[in-house]
């Protein structure tokens, strides 16, 4: 990694909302509808943060029929899942984290996700 992309990455992840949608990656994949719903936020901004999170592999997506799954990058050694797993790990007693984690179980009980 080089300065530059160090600074991408540390940019990303320096807005509120993008913040919530790695913390509530870091339970399970999403679908952007879910996302939407959780923060309370349209269709098209959710879409433009996780496009943002995508260029820098923060998150990675899948597609299965008309639905895109959005994950955290798995790869450990990545200095963006090294990141994510410091903003979640280091922050998450911040309310709004756990508030986002509690309604993302819940909504796992509720329907598969």
């Amino acid at each position: 990694m080089n300065l530059k992309t160090l600074r991408q990455l540390l940019k990303v992840c320096a807005d509120d909302k993008r913040l919530r949608i790695i913390n509530a990656l870091s339970n399970r994949e999403l679908v952007v509808k879910d996302i939407c719903s959780l923060i309370k936020s349209t269709q098209p901004t959710v879409s433009k943060h996780l496009a943002n999170l995508r260029m820098l592999r923060v998150v990675v997506d899948r597609r299965e029929g008309n639905l895109v799954y959005y994950r955290l990058n798995n790869n450990p050694d990545s200095p963006q899942r090294q990141l994510v797993d410091f903003i979640v790990s280091q922050f998450s007693q911040l309310v709004v984290f756990q508030e986002d984690k509690k309604e993302v179980r819940n909504r796992g009980r509720r329907k598969k996700i």
